[in-house]
């Protein structure tokens, strides 16, 4: 089916139909480069026509597109897509293959970001941190087999969506031409319940590197009493069984109801200190704090604000140097009460739009980056405050999370 509607296609003179992306006379590769990764020129029209010639007329890319049991693009050196199997058809929900020809990948998944920019895909300031666009250069680039995670917003009449793929490029030589084939797996599900089991036991983790940080202190303090062994033993154990767990963790389908009392700022405070007095990331390090009013008092679910505002703390000082300090200062207005965590460290700017991103992680490493997407899950999910950041070389950065007063579930 795949060669009989290319073979329809090349008959046609107006191969790619109204679609804007190709250009409707030949003209030399020469557009404004303004990009902020990948280069912005396209295949002119005639050249695009002739690669898909070429692609219906090659038996190895035709095996391909036929046997290939998952998603199966191919690209042009120009990151355009020539052909693709239908099982993308099916995933894009459309049938006619002439509306994606000659896309880029990000465009016929309806990318949020791809058209930020008059070139498109590839060369907006998001691009530079996403794994598609950093696969495929590597493979026209570097001419190597490159696999990345790719996280998208998908935007389709109007309704937004999370997509994740893993997203393998391998450039290939097939009849005088080089093309980039595009090996793709939808994962989004598998890395949803992933990333809400790896906050849990992140935040788990957090609580408990804090409390075994206590009892070692108390054991150095007092090492004369006995007591404090078993005590240790029992954490010693609880983290133990905290990591079995996590290796046989089912993903489960729960929806989580937040339990809303009244609470004072001093408490929350108190919360806090149990997850942060004690971790291993503030040893040489200092925390400034200004709580404004302590007897304030907020109706919310103190356990999730805890665990933001650990977070929060946590990922500040991971970012400070031995022998530094982070600022944390709370105040209220009549709407609500904002916290603000301040460190000296900048967020790299290839980052910064992603950092609350589900799927995206700025560490390397299984099971790392899950901080900043929990802050953004408890906060605004199910406490319905706001989560925010700014990063530069001149303030350094700050997270800030601010929550309504009286929030509701």
């Amino acid at each position: 089916m795949w060669l009989s509607l290319v073979e329809h296609l090349v008959r046609d003179e107006g191969v790619g139909g109204s679609n804007p992306l190709i250009p409707t006379i030949s003209s030399p590769k020469k557009q404004p480069m303004d990009t902020y990764f990948a280069p912005v020129q396209r295949t002119d029209r005639r050249k695009f026509k002739n690669q898909i010639s070429s692609i219906s007329q090659s038996p190895v890319m035709n095996a391909l597109l036929q046997t290939a049991a998952g998603i199966l693009v191919i690209l042009n050196e120009d990151r355009q897509i020539v052909a693709l199997n239908h099982v993308f058809l099916e995933k894009l929900g459309i049938r006619d293959i002439n509306e994606v020809l000659g896309f880029r990948l990000g465009e016929s998944l309806n990318c949020i970001h791809a058209h930020k920019k008059p070139a498109g895909c590839g060369t907006t300031e998001f691009c530079p941190s996403c794994g598609a666009a950093i696969a495929m250069m590597s493979a026209i680039r570097e001419n190597k087999t490159k696999e990345q995670i790719c996280a998208l917003v998908s935007d389709k009449n109007g309704k937004t969506s999370d997509i994740c793929l893993r997203v393998k490029a391998e450039p290939i030589q097939a009849d005088g031409q080089r093309w980039i084939v595009i090996y793709a797996q939808d994962i989004t599900q598998e890395q949803f319940w992933a990333n809400l089991d790896h906050v849990f036991f992140h935040d788990i983790n957090n609580t408990l590197t804090s409390l075994y940080g206590h009892v070692q202190l108390c054991e150095a303090d007092h090492p004369g009493r006995k007591e404090m062994k078993p005590i240790r033993e029992a954490v010693e154990r609880l983290i133990n069984e905290v990591a079995i767990q996590k290796k046989f963790s089912q993903h489960k389908d729960v929806t989580y109801i937040p339990v809303q009392n009244a609470v004072s700022l001093k408490d929350i405070k108190k919360e806090l200190d149990i997850i942060v007095k004690g971790h291993r990331s503030l040893k040489g390090k200092r925390i400034l704090e200004n709580w404004g009013e302590d007897n304030l008092i907020l109706t919310t679910d103190v356990l999730l604000l805890s665990r933001t505002l650990g977070n929060m703390v946590i990922n500040a000082l991971e970012a400070t140097p031995s022998d530094g300090f982070i600022r944390v200062s709370v105040t209220s207005t009549l709407e609500g009460v904002t916290w603000q965590v301040w460190n000296k460290a900048v967020i790299p700017g290839a980052f910064r739009k992603r950092i609350f991103h589900r799927h995206f992680s700025s560490k390397s490493g299984s099971g790392r980056g899950f901080g900043t997407y929990s802050m953004k899950l408890f906060s605004e999910t199910y406490l319905k405050g706001k989560v925010s950041f700014t990063s530069s070389e001149k303030t350094g950065t700050i997270f800030t999370l601010f929550l309504p007063f009286q929030t509701t579930a």
